[in-house]
């Protein structure tokens, strides 16, 4: 009974993923997830309570995805240089492989809805790179800045890349990859 709760709940994610991506916020409603799933809205309400529960679940789902594979293969104890890289490296894999996320999630993160409603406590989506430049500040790596300030410098134009790169603008190749990472340390070192 599990399994078949989480494929049917995943699969609600899968089409309302899709139809944001496609249509946006304002235009998305439960009758056409359903439609879309071929399912009933009454099974949608089964698993959400509404729409705005949906939406904010599947955000933080996304997000935590997101940090999951963000973080792969990055310690505690890593250089912070090492690790600023490899979180990098990480994100632009993500985007590569995760374009409908991706791409949801920036609608999600521009949108009045997730500010307004979802009351993200645990902050934005490069809050858990806060203790990494933290430490960089104190190791006297990284400019004596706030903290917020540096990881929008770092990390926005990754953002800014991978949406051109979906579009078709920009080749997310190795070669390109390895200057913007050094771009963004050059950025914020000392």
């Amino acid at each position: 009974m599990e399994k078949k709760y989480n494929n049917k709940k995943e699969l609600i994610y899968q089409t309302t993923i899709e139809l944001l991506n496609e249509i946006g916020l304002s235009e998305i409603s439960m009758s056409k997830i359903a439609k879309r799933a071929n399912i009933s809205s009454s099974t949608i309400y089964f698993y959400f309570e509404s729409k705005e529960d949906l939406l904010i679940k599947l955000y933080f789902k996304l997000k935590e995805q997101m940090h999951e594979k963000m973080f792969i293969g990055v310690t505690a104890d890593m250089p912070v240089k090492t690790a600023f890289e490899k979180i990098l490296l990480n994100y632009s894999s993500y985007i590569v492989n995760n374009q409908a996320n991706f791409l949801l999630m920036e609608q999600f993160i521009d949108s009045p809805f997730i500010q307004k409603r979802c009351k993200d406590k645990n902050g934005g989506v490069f809050k858990p790179m806060y203790p990494l430049f933290e430490r960089g500040i104190k190791e006297g790596l990284l400019k004596d800045l706030e903290t917020n300030l540096l990881v929008t410098y770092a990390c926005l134009p990754f953002v800014q890349m991978g949406k051109e790169y979906i579009n078709g603008e920009y080749e997310f190749k190795p070669a390109n990859i390895d200057k913007m990472i050094q771009m963004s340390w050059d950025a914020i070192k000392c």
